[in-house]
């Protein structure tokens, strides 16, 4: 198939019957691998599609390269990504794995990839499992269970899409973190809560993908033999005094006459024997009242070599086994707290960074500007930055960094610091982000990159000038007219490659006009049926209200995503920065 908006050319048709070849390829591959594999695709930079499948279906309006398995590897050239578990284009889940072609002079010219039959994945881990009540299941880079095993009833009615690592384990967190150390080699196996089940677990990494395959059985598994044993000598302590019992009555009822002289041999029997039986029992229960009260340290000094002094031993072992796991709770606990107040400190200070003292610009009657970020964990990847480059340029931009969490943080910070002191150089959007591309490319060892839109705003005209590097389109309603989409041509992210060259347009405001920005997490903001936002509801919650000032727009964006998303959890950040100008 041909992308949208590709026509056919000489060129184009060359290709096409290069690539009529790979179905030499494509064939034997499938073949052999029906079991595992659904479909063998392969997407050019041309903007040619050809797949092998047995569900050939023309799809319009595909554009390639735009697809996610075909984005991220262009983003990442040099290895296999893996796009975890989703719902292809006949409604079946899937697995999709994808790697960037390169030609003799290293330029990238396509992207191949394949869809793994997530049902055989399933059915090869459910089938793996240790003991009676073992289970294994696989954790994906986005904390989702790709796959799962007995323990985990309820995780079928997900057919293991979007089925969040956090919805089955008490304290997720920690546990995340035990699974992460068992991992990567620094953990043994630790005991946790699976929904709601006391389970032993362990974990190592799958190199090719980065998931994570766990394995936990039920704790009842394994303490369940102590309780055996110790039932055990319960019951033979019960048939030794119930069978002296029995002898001594008899001997009183044959042995009248002997009835002193017995009596006391009898005795002596019998307290010799009781206190033989009874004697290590009592040590040990004085040795199980000290590990109650906390004295994990006094062992029981029971030694002999029946049923007793083999439960003895085992209650060794355990306090030993209670006292480790006690101190690595304690030691787990006082780390949770350094990590918490370390990260409120983070978010204290990411706020501080971007501006926030409103109105902004008092002193300025020409335009109002108002802008918020709230990140989706304590710390965020977006940003919004806008300033006084003189007394008549402003300039405005907003960026959303590739990840999450404190990585994606630290790359922000730096990126936006980038940005400011090349636009602080008096140099135009353009020249600013290919600038910008360059200096954090060269460091860029993480391989990260960041969307970023930035326009400079002529005050006394209104000429605002602005480029697109990857970001999401603005929103411009005209001074007595509505919000629409300004379909701006995106250059490639921040980052992601060395030399990029980026165009920048121009736009008019006029008194009234009013410009709204954003990043993915408004239109791509999830509710509990997996139903996005879109963009649709995002321009008909501007366009509610067209007299809004910025600081009342955002608000009226934010209460609209919310009433959307209502209980959900917030999976990415939400910034938005809105500006109105009222000319002179």
């Amino acid at each position: 198939m041909f992308s949208a908006g590709v026509e056919e050319t000489a060129g184009l048709y060359e290709e096409l019957k290069l690539l009529s070849n790979i179905e030499e390829i494509f064939a034997p591959v499938m073949r052999y691998n029906s079991k595992f594999l659904d479909n063998l695709y392969v997407g050019t930079a041309s903007g040619i599609f050809y797949q092998y499948t047995d569900n050939n279906v023309f799809r319009e309006n595909y554009v390639v390269t735009k697809r996610h398995w075909y984005v991220n590897s262009v983003s990442f050239p040099d290895k296999i990504m893996w796009k975890e578990t989703e719902i292809d284009s006949y409604g079946r889940p899937c697995i999709t794995a994808s790697m960037a072609v390169k030609d003799p002079a290293g330029n990238i010219v396509a992207v191949v990839a394949a869809d793994v039959k997530f049902e055989q994945m399933m059915s090869n881990v459910i089938g793996s499992g240790i003991g009676a009540t073992g289970t294994t299941f696989i954790l994906g880079a986005t904390k989702n269970l790709l796959a799962y095993g007995a323990l985990m009833e309820d995780a079928k009615a997900h057919n293991g899409l979007y089925n969040a690592f956090s919805d089955h384990f008490a304290d997720a967190q920690n546990v995340q973190k035990k699974i992460d150390d068992c991992a990567f080699g620094n953990g043994d196996a630790f005991h946790a809560q699976l929904d709601g089940k006391e389970i032993y677990m362990t974990a190592r990494v799958i190199p090719s993908t980065g998931w994570l395959l766990c394995t936990a059985i039920n704790a009842q598994e394994i303490t369940q033999p102590i309780g055996a044993v110790t039932a055990q000598s319960d019951q033979l302590f019960a048939d030794a005094s119930q069978q002296m019992t029995g002898e001594f009555r008899a001997l009183i009822v044959k042995a009248v006459l002997a009835m002193i002289v017995i009596a006391f041999i009898a005795a002596a029997v019998i307290y010799f024997i009781s206190r033989t039986i009874s004697k290590p029992i009592i040590r040990l229960t004085d040795t199980v009242n000290n590990t109650g009260e906390g004295d994990f340290d006094r062992k029981s000094d029971i030694d002999t070599r029946d049923e007793i002094g083999d439960l003895a031993r085992s209650f060794n072992k355990m306090q030993d086994e209670l006292k480790l796991f006690t101190e690595n709770l304690k030691t787990a606990t006082a780390e949770k707290e350094r990590i918490g107040a370390e990260l409120s400190l983070a978010t204290r200070i990411q706020a501080a960074m971007l501006p926030n003292i409103y109105p902004a610009f008092p002193e300025r009657p020409e335009f109002d500007i108002y802008a918020s970020m709230d990140p989706a964990r304590e710390v965020g990847g977006d940003f919004y930055d806008f300033f006084l480059i003189d007394d008549d340029h402003l300039c405005l931009l907003i960026a959303d960094v590739s990840g999450k969490g404190v990585p994606a943080a630290l790359f922000m910070m730096a990126t936006r610091i980038v940005l400011a002191n090349y636009a602080k150089m008096g140099l135009s959007p353009a020249q600013i982000l290919t600038n910008a591309n360059e200096t954090i490319y060269r460091t860029n060892r993480e391989e990260m990159f960041v969307t970023v839109w930035l326009g400079i705003l002529e005050i006394s005209s209104g000429k605002l000038t602005a480029a697109n590097a990857g970001h999401e389109y603005p929103v411009l309603k005209p001074g007595d007219g509505r919000f629409e989409f300004v379909r701006d041509k995106h250059g490639f992210v921040i980052g992601g490659m060395d030399g990029v060259k980026y165009k920048e347009y121009e736009l008019t405001l006029t008194p009234g006009s009013k410009l709204f920005l954003y990043t993915d997490g408004v239109p791509e903001a999830t509710n509990a049926e997996n139903e996005l936002f879109g963009p649709d509801r995002m321009l008909a919650a501007l366009n509610e209200n067209t007299a809004a000032s910025p600081e009342n727009l955002l608000k009226n964006i934010r209460r609209a995503v919310d009433g959307f998303v209502k209980d959900a959890e917030q999976f990415d950040d939400l910034t938005m920065l809105g500006l109105e100008y009222r000319g002179r």
